[in-house]
């Protein structure tokens, strides 16, 4: 009896968590019953239980007028205390926002979750015009972002094809996606070890710039990011631009190896 209960209690958290992710993975309005249908493939009267228990605790709430659900308050809380306790944000803080001051842009910090990116710093620069439109908290597809790619230039070629094979039809739903130019960005990452991201998603008028945070053996654990209108920048200044990053990177990666906070 005890493990029959074990069971189902492990598959009621397994379906809130599908759920938590599949309303994290929608906009910032919210998402639509039949879109959690479709993103979890969960049925309907599962859904509807699942959701009534996550609001009673304050984890998703509901918009009365739209119908639509988003993550709560207190699940807001939880994320934000999760992110402030995260060590590579820790030590990437001060860092980053020097670097913001010093190119006069808004700066991403990003990490990987699975085959999602979840961006848990955003730095302003005191630069009147400013690009970026991403939020902490912000989650997606992984690979859509100069972080995003900047992460894909470390890593190993099979943890590459299963996360863009695992993410393509995801990548084909959001607009302005350009096949071609990503796997072309994607290349050059791999042959450069940081991206540049020129008009390839979204508006067609954004470039942008990322380079990763490497752990002692090479690999990447987080990813900084930046973008510009496409344009501003010069190829000198870009290059200009990427060491700045790479700077930045460096000295986040030989802070956390000090501290002992890679792990």
């Amino acid at each position: 009896m005890k493990k029959t209960h074990s069971l189902q209690s492990a598959g009621s958290l397994n379906r809130a968590v599908l759920l938590l992710n599949a309303i994290a993975q929608g906009s910032r309005k919210g998402s639509l019953l039949t879109e959690l249908v479709a993103r979890t493939a969960l049925p309907r009267p599962t859904i509807h239980r699942v959701l009534s228990t996550l609001m009673e605790s304050g984890w998703v709430v509901r918009d009365a007028e739209t119908a639509r659900f988003n993550l709560g308050p207190d699940m807001a809380a939880l994320g934000y205390t999760a992110i402030s306790r995260n060590p590579i944000e820790r030590v990437a803080s001060t860092e980053l926002s020097q670097l913001a001051d010093t190119i006069g842009q808004v700066v991403y910090l990003g990490i990987r979750s699975g085959f999602d990116m979840v961006c848990i710093g955003r730095y302003e620069g005191q630069s009147q015009v400013q690009v970026g439109r991403g939020w902490v908290g912000l989650r997606g597809p992984f690979g859509m972002s100069p972080s995003c790619l900047a992460i894909f230039s470390r890593l190993p070629q099979q943890d590459i094809d299963e996360i863009v094979n695992a993410n393509l039809s995801r990548y084909h739903r959001i607009e302005g996606f350009d096949e071609r130019g990503f796997r072309r960005t994607l290349a050059d990452a791999l042959k450069n070890g940081y991206s540049t991201y020129d008009d390839i998603i979204l508006d067609r008028t954004a470039s942008g710039i990322g380079v990763p945070i490497l752990d002692p053996s090479g690999y990447p654990i987080a990813g900084i990011g930046t973008t510009y209108l496409s344009g501003w920048l010069d190829e000198k200044q870009k290059m200009e631009r990427v060491a700045h990053l790479q700077r930045a990177a460096n000295n986040i990666a030989v802070k956390l190896h000090n501290t002992g906070a890679t792990g």
